[in-house]
């Protein structure tokens, strides 16, 4: 086995050493290209000189240089020191530069560590051969100092970028690992979600009577037309982000596999996958706009026999509640055009949470008064004012909203559903607190034609 020697450089001159991976002194200008120890560049060469030749070229950079003469040993050393940088000289006794370089190359413990071949300039042979055997690079003999020294940079920087790569992988690998489960969570919670209110609409009742059965039709309606309506709006809503998500999974794992990653292309997959689970998770609260089964059928329509019809259709359920229902409706008001079945939901939608509202008031204080009157602007406005605990400030906006009730056994997609079919005919339906006591249900609609003979 030939001497070996340890040689560490600054820019101060040559320094010696006993051990390999003792750490050099640092540079007072220039980068440490690994944050733990300076660079460690292995000489392999059975030339006497070639040790303090190259010392000579690699003068003021920030490295150790460590000397082997012979291949068996320099396959050891790679193994145990794994050095930054293999300089081989490709023509030695014994095992050659080209031998030791196949060597290393095939075992994948050192596959990765860069070699730069040393080979004669009257021999271009070896320098093809050079490449063929997994060499990074070589220079030629005799050595140019400033040439040498280039290359050693080139390849030491480009070992300690692969290094940095290969952290960021790992770091990459780690964090895909925990955002998968994550995602399938998410998804499955999603799906929970849609699930129960599927079952929700199958526990609905058959009503008992002919007038029973068309005012729980009419109450009933707002909810089963939102969550048909809603399924099929979270099915294609959640459908893009999911999809988005699966894609840049894919994406970013094929992009880890290649050889080098692209480390940036990773990155802006990981951020699209969790931009998209955050909008996945937004989907059931950003969902506002109710469908409805089929298109508005204009007509004529006579807001005060709207609200004595369904006064009748109410009144059973008025009288079991035991609430006095008052109706005050303006003589006169012209028409307005819409789906009168529709607006009929609205009425007895809002008649039925203002009879829910005063339950809990004692039998005397039970009051609800629907009215009509001719508003401003050319609008017919219906309110329902009711003496029950009213609706916190807080919540006059979000009572509107799908899900959002404080009443138990309660889905919360009626006030949703009726704001959806009072806007779909260009009108607009809003909560007041009362003065005293309760709330106000306030529903404005244009009116027909300003022009129309007003009804009798």
């Amino acid at each position: 086995m030939a001497a070996r020697s340890r040689h560490a450089h600054t820019d101060e001159g040559v320094s010696g050493g006993d051990a390999l991976g003792t750490p050099a002194s640092p540079l007072a200008s220039g980068t440490r290209l690994a944050p733990e120890r300076p660079a460690l560049v292995l000489l392999v060469d059975d030339d006497p000189g070639a040790f303090e030749l190259v010392s000579q070229a690699l003068d003021g950079q920030l490295l150790d240089l460590a000397l082997v003469s012979d291949g068996e040993t320099a396959l050891e050393r790679v193994r145990l020191d794994r050095p930054d940088l293999v300089l081989l000289a490709a023509a030695m006794p014994g095992m050659d530069g080209f031998e030791v370089c196949r060597r290393l190359k095939a075992d994948p413990a050192t596959h990765e560590i860069p070699i730069l071949l040393v080979t004669g300039l009257a021999d271009p042979a070896s320098r093809a051969r050079a490449f063929e055997v997994g060499a990074a690079d070589q220079v030629t003999r005799p050595l140019v100092r400033e040439e040498l020294a280039a290359r050693v940079r080139t390849q030491l920087a480009a070992r300690a970028a692969w290094r940095a790569l290969s952290a960021m992988n790992e770091e990459l690998a780690r964090a895909h690992a925990a955002l998968e489960p994550e995602v399938a969570r998410r998804t499955e919670e999603l799906r929970a979600e849609i699930r129960r209110l599927q079952r929700k609409i199958k526990q609905s009742q058959a009503a008992e009577g002919e007038v029973q059965r068309a005012r729980e039709q009419l109450a009933q309606r707002d909810q089963v037309s939102a969550m048909r309506a809603l399924a099929a709006s979270l099915a294609h809503e959640l459908n893009q982000p999911l999809a988005a998500i699966l894609s840049n999974a894919q994406a970013a794992e094929r992009l880890l596999g290649r050889l080098p990653p692209d480390i940036a292309e990773v990155r802006a997959a990981l951020e699209d996958i969790v931009a998209d689970d955050r909008r996945a998770g937004q989907v059931i609260q950003r969902m506002r706009a109710m469908l409805r089964e089929g298109e508005l059928t204009a007509a004529a329509l006579d807001l005060n026999a709207l609200v004595r019809e369904v006064d009748r259709l109410m009144a059973g359920a008025a009288l079991v509640a035991g609430t006095t229902v008052r109706i005050e409706l303006a003589p006169g008001l012209p028409r307005v055009e819409g789906d009168g079945g529709q607006l009929q939901q609205v009425l007895v939608h809002l008649l039925a949470n203002a009879l829910d509202a005063v339950a809990c008031r004692p039998p005397a204080a039970r009051r609800v008064v629907v009215r009509t009157r001719l508003a401003d602007r050319g609008r017919v406005e219906l309110s329902v004012a009711d003496s029950g605990e009213g609706v916190p400030l807080e919540d006059l906006e979000r009572i509107f909203e799908p899900f959002f009730t404080s009443k138990p056994r309660r889905l919360g997609v009626g006030l949703a559903v009726s704001r959806s079919i009072v806007e779909a005919h260009g009108g607009r339906l809003w909560a007041e607190r009362c003065p005293g006591e309760g709330a106000t249900f306030r529903c404005a609609l244009p009116v027909r034609d300003e022009d129309a003979r007003p009804a009798g």
